[in-house]
């Protein structure tokens, strides 16, 4: 993602690391779940997997899978 550039890759690790989940779409929910207050007759309407994907296609952030359920998840900016 960084195109060789070790500083850039440096950076990231340091200041966009978000943590370790087990998808993306888990991470979608956690943070959904902290910072936002969700009726009960919603929370079933609601696409965590789509929501994870626009995310990353939009670009806001990027994730790399290391193994199985192990998805490290970075702000892209």
């Amino acid at each position: 993602h960084w195109c060789g550039d070790i500083n850039d890759a440096k950076k990231a690790l340091e200041d966009y690391y978000v943590g370790m989940y087990e998808s993306v779409a888990n991470y979608a929910e956690g943070l959904t779940e902290d910072t936002a207050t969700i009726p009960n007759h919603l929370a079933f309407y609601i696409d965590y997997e789509r929501m994870a994907r626009d995310w990353e296609l939009s670009g806001d952030i990027y994730s790399i899978e290391t193994a199985y359920q192990e998805v490290h998840i970075f702000y892209s900016h």
